[in-house]
């Protein structure tokens, strides 16, 4: 039932932070998808599509449409890269600038609502407890799950644990 607890209030903070930066984002006519995108180029620049994407877990595809839109509003630019014409490194324009203190002003009153009450101690083990858990997922091998016929479950298997 732990794992339960955890999972419903791992989708319950993910769910309201979402909300949050979309209501933050469409102040400026900019998606939820198109934020976390423009806050990650903010400590990268140069950084190439596909980079973002391996950084984000998110799909390539995906990840084109957002720069595009963000492009055509003047936030980004792509410059291609000399050696691999088909890369293309991602910069903030000085649109997309104005745009940062924004973000992460309202980032920071974010954290304040929901590390209200905690210390910085608690605060940083919870951090790198949620970052450990995540690169952990990324690695798992969720093929796992294919098998639950081969092994003999009707509905489900048991995961591996290290």
């Amino acid at each position: 039932m732990e794992l339960l607890t955890l999972a419903r209030n791992v989708g319950i903070l993910h769910r309201q932070t979402q909300t949050y930066i979309a209501a933050i984002g469409s102040t400026l006519d900019i998606s939820f998808s198109e934020c976390i995108l423009l806050m990650n180029i903010y400590g990268n620049e140069g950084i190439t599509q596909e980079e973002l994407s391996a950084l984000l877990f998110i799909d390539k595809a995906a990840t084109a449409r957002s720069l595009q839109s963000l492009e055509k509003k003047g936030v980004i630019r792509r410059e291609t890269k000399n050696e691999d014409r088909r890369a293309k490194k991602l910069f903030v324009t000085d649109k997309g600038t104005e745009f940062q203190a924004y973000f992460f002003k309202r980032l920071e009153a974010w954290e304040k609502v929901t590390t209200g009450g905690m210390d910085k101690e608690a605060k940083d083990q919870v951090f790198k407890g949620l970052q450990r858990m995540a690169e952990q997922s990324m690695r798992a091998d969720l093929s796992d799950c294919q098998q639950s016929k081969e092994e003999g479950h009707k509905y489900a298997i048991e995961p591996e644990t290290e």
